[in-house]
């Protein structure tokens, strides 16, 4: 019964109490990769190229947990209560990393931040 569940079950059952035929079925060697050596150009150019990629930043004034139920009952006019005060610095965060942190300013009728704190790589 090679077509059905419980021959392939069968079959399964003898390799795990033979396991060295099993091996002897699968042909195995290392990988061979071709070497790669630096160019001339990117030496030049070091991290030049980089400056024009665009990363998303965003400004997190706090958060708040709610319940769904809670989340379907917001409407216009509703408060979400926050985890900060507003004296505290909000987050500035760069792909999804905490960079900074600073204070809500308004320049040209616009929300900006202004950084008060640099953070630094975690050790």
């Amino acid at each position: 019964m090679p077509g059905t569940l419980d021959g392939a079950l069968e079959t399964v059952d003898q390799q795990l109490d033979h396991p060295e035929s099993a091996r002897d079925d699968v042909a195995a060697k290392a990988p061979q990769f071709a070497q790669f050596t630096p160019s001339q150009v990117s030496a030049e150019r070091g991290f030049d190229h980089l400056f024009a990629v665009k990363l998303e930043a965003e400004a997190v004034l706090g958060r708040s947990a709610m319940s769904v139920d809670e989340m379907l009952n917001l409407g216009v006019g509703s408060v979400v209560e926050l985890d900060r005060l507003v004296s505290e610095p909000v987050d500035l965060l760069v792909q999804n990393v905490r960079v900074a942190r600073g204070e809500v300013i308004v320049v040209n009728d616009q929300f900006a931040i202004r950084i008060t704190e640099m953070l630094g790589a975690k050790p």
